[in-house]
């Protein structure tokens, strides 16, 4: 009788232990799939950051701006 009880002890453990490597398993999977996002999330926040910044450059020039110079016909294309 008493060899059975640690059978069933040792038996109810590595049922714990297997269900406690599950979740850590799980856990990980969730951690790295968080990691990713937050990856994707920072580097859309510095594309945001940098258009913005052009925004706001675009925004606060006139013609007296430096770098601004008069192109006739700009649209046009050289010929080939």
């Amino acid at each position: 009788m008493y060899t059975c009880m640690l059978r069933q002890e040792k038996e109810l453990l590595e049922a714990i232990k297997q269900q406690l490597q599950q979740k850590i398993d799980e856990a990980f999977e969730h951690l790295c799939v968080l990691q990713d996002l937050r990856q994707q999330i920072l580097t859309d926040l510095q594309n945001k950051n940098i258009t913005l910044d052009i925004d706001v450059e675009q925004y606060n020039m006139n013609i007296d701006s430096n770098g601004i110079t008069f192109k006739p016909h700009p649209t046009r294309r050289p010929k080939q």
